[in-house]
């Protein structure tokens, strides 16, 4: 039977090269933080215990660690002041409990190319091998700032030294050390009791590591892993862009492939685990990001922005959408300049116009509402109009509250429903009702002030002010 497998993810260091405020792990590629493609390339190895160290904004790493690791299952171990990689792995084996006994995986929070079968191999590779400490190399034309990996002349693997702390000679060398580990939790407890800060830094190197297992005659392997740019590392804001724009290229490439058309290559920017169906068009300026599922013939033409959203076949997305979270049934159409929040569910053949706002609205088959309205947590059945004008006012200061509109109702423009409240089938509002009771199907509801007119009055009300009209006083 295999052992175990434990990960610890660092993610605690603040990245000072990105010249940022805000923690390296948390700079965004495809649309989301680069440390949910570290925790989705470990989720086919289902580590148990899943460790994640957070240092700088802590609270924020945490919560990004809690969102994307698989199924939510994830500790947070805290190290509450940055003193290097063997530091962060400590506080990380810390959350460990005192009894596991089997191998522990450790890798950095940005290491965003980083593939399964990458670290599948690896494991295997270690456990063949028997040893007793392993971690991954490749070979770089550019090492750069990466750790150089030093072997004795029989070709095995001596020490790893850091490029702060390397020789001009060490500097020269061309195999690197990725960051990935892979220990016996026994060896690593003990290796990281005996880590010491004697370098230019004063900080805890994980380097150190094979140093210490090679002078306790333990048995070191390094994999040498034949794609380095899987391990490719992101140390600046320009670094981050390069990675960027190969991601999105190669995204657009998979969709052109599978029969979508993308009118601007250069303003696409579709996340790794959007679908989108065959024969649909996304225009210029569009982001369609995280889970989003697009159906086949949708139409969207441009400056939208779309996250997390379900779209179905036949769809169009008009000019200045937003979406997320939000599922939108088969032959909608939605926009210009629509907001459609989290919770909106429409059934199919709706139409949302422009500058209308949604927000945990459920709304029938055929259901429309054309332009100017609010619709917060309302349910509206089939084939109801919703006039110019129309809001749910659903929050009372301190709670939110439910309208429920029923089937082909009529709601007339500038109509204000003050929830809880429900509307039967079959009902017509006029225009500038406020509804503050339940409307029974069938009826007309009308809230009408009755109109007056003063014969005359504009006359007077300007020789009151000299004569002027209001034209007069203007700049």
């Amino acid at each position: 039977m295999e052992p175990a497998v434990g990960a610890i993810v660092l993610a605690a260091g603040r990245g000072t090269r990105m010249r940022s405020a805000r923690a390296k792990v948390l700079h965004e590629l495809g649309g989301e933080p680069m440390i949910a493609r570290v925790l989705r390339a470990l989720a086919p190895l289902a580590p148990a215990p899943l460790v994640v160290v957070a240092g700088h904004q802590g609270d924020e790493v945490a919560a990004a660690a809690r969102r994307f690791a698989p199924g939510g299952r994830v500790e947070v171990a805290r190290q509450p002041t940055q003193r290097g990689t063997g530091d962060a792995a400590r506080c990380g084996l810390e959350a460990f409990a005192p009894g596991f006994a089997g191998d522990v995986l450790i890798l950095c929070g940005d290491l965003p190319m980083i593939q399964p079968a990458a670290l599948e191999t690896f494991i295997a590779g270690h456990r063949r091998a028997r040893a007793d400490l392993s971690f991954i190399s490749a070979m770089l034309d550019d090492a750069g700032g990466y750790g150089r990996v030093l072997r004795d002349r029989a070709g095995a693997v001596v020490a790893i030294v850091e490029a702060r702390d390397a020789s001009p000679a060490e500097l020269a060398l061309g195999e690197i050390n990725t960051g990935v580990y892979l220990a016996r939790a026994a060896v690593l407890r003990a290796a990281l009791a005996e880590l010491r800060p004697d370098n230019a830094p004063g900080e805890y190197y994980l380097t150190d590591l094979v140093a210490i297992a090679r002078r306790h005659g333990l048995a070191v392997w390094a994999w040498r892993a034949p794609d380095a740019s899987q391990f490719a590392g992101i140390n600046s804001l320009k670094e981050l862009a390069a990675m960027e724009a190969e991601i999105r290229a190669a995204v657009n490439r998979r969709l052109m492939e599978a029969g979508v058309t993308i009118v601007d290559l250069a303003t696409a920017y579709i996340g790794e685990r959007v679908e989108i169906g065959r024969d649909s068009v996304v225009g210029p300026n569009v982001q369609i990001l995280g889970r989003s599922k697009v159906g086949e013939g949708v139409r969207i033409e441009g400056t939208a922005y779309l996250r997390d959203v379900e779209i179905g076949d036949g769809c169009h997305l008009k000019i200045g959408v937003r979406a997320e979270e939000c599922r939108i049934g088969p032959h909608c159409e939605i926009g210009p300049f629509a907001n459609l929040r989290t919770g909106t569910e429409l059934e199919g053949h709706n139409r949302v116009g422009n500058f209308v706002e949604t927000k945990q609205a459920r709304l029938g088959r055929g259901t429309k509402a054309s332009h100017l309205s609010y619709l917060g947590d309302t349910v509206i059945g089939r084939e109801t109009n919703i006039g110019c004008g129309v809001i749910t006012v659903n929050y009372d200061g301190y709670d939110k509250h439910l309208t429920q509109i029923g089937s082909r109702c009529m709601i007339g423009c500038d109509t204000q429903l003050v929830a809880p409240v429900k509307v039967g089938d079959d009902v017509y509002v006029a225009s500038g009702t406020t509804i503050l009771r339940e409307v029974p199907g069938g009826a007309l509801c009308v809230s009408h002030h009755p109109q007056k007119i003063k014969p005359g009055w504009t006359a007077e009300w300007r020789r009151r002010h000299g004569g002027r009209t209001e034209a007069d006083g203007s700049e």
